[in-house]
């Protein structure tokens, strides 16, 4: 497999959280993980005990959503969910915390709501989808992270349109190019993949991981 400059591999994260994947699609997407060698994969608690037993000794680091799309979770059960995912095989958490403290001006509170993420040890990531998010919402869910330690961000949840090039540079600029930025939502082709990168993304999560592989081969 070619690198195109980047080792593709490492740098596209596989996503499996659809619910409505029969035991064949899984176990195929499973196959195809270790066949293009993919070492980062997404998926949901549901799934974290069947992706490790279908993976087997495959060496891949597995992160797990949590409150993911809706951050509907009360803060009370994030730690025991966190724990559940650790005992599960899962290596990191994909979090989305509760963003309208923030437009209420209740920034200790969600300040609060990260550490009790954080507290089991696992490595965090904050999901942010800009396109849905006043501009003072969004830097300040930015600044609250970096100031509590947290090195990993996640630009978009799939849901809404593909951010952009620009949008990516710009918050870029605000997270710092030494911290982890991964890309998520409408990732399907090889060109998109690559622009991102390009524009110093760290990382893109899809579920279209099969389709993007085969164009690589083809090249």
């Amino acid at each position: 497999m070619p690198k195109i400059e980047y080792e593709l591999n490492e740098k596209i994260h596989a996503i499996i959280i659809n619910p409505y994947l029969t035991w064949e699609e899984f176990c195929m997407n499973c196959d195809l993980i270790k066949k293009y060698n993919i070492k980062n994969i997404s998926t949901s608690l549901n799934y974290l005990a069947d992706l490790k037993n279908c993976l087997g000794n495959y060496s891949a680091k597995i992160n797990a959503f949590i409150s993911y799309p809706l951050a509907d979770l009360p803060v009370s059960f994030i730690k025991e969910l966190v724990c559940f995912a650790e005992d599960k095989g899962a290596n990191g958490i994909e979090y989305i915390p509760n963003f309208m403290n923030l437009s209420k001006g209740n920034l200790e509170t969600f300040a609060a709501e990260i550490e009790q993420v954080k507290l089991p040890g696992l490595p965090l990531s904050i999901i942010i989808n800009k396109s849905k998010m006043r501009q003072e919402v969004l830097y300040s869910a930015i600044e609250i992270s970096l100031e509590l330690g947290l090195k990993n961000f996640q630009l978009g949840d799939g849901f809404g349109p593909s951010i952009t090039s620009n949008d990516a540079a710009e918050i870029l600029k605000k997270i710092g190019s030494h911290n982890q930025i991964k890309v998520v939502g409408g990732i399907k082709k090889l060109t998109q993949v690559i622009d991102l990168f390009d524009n110093g993304i760290s990382s893109v999560g899809t579920s279209n991981f099969c389709e993007i592989f085969q164009e690589v081969k083809v090249i």
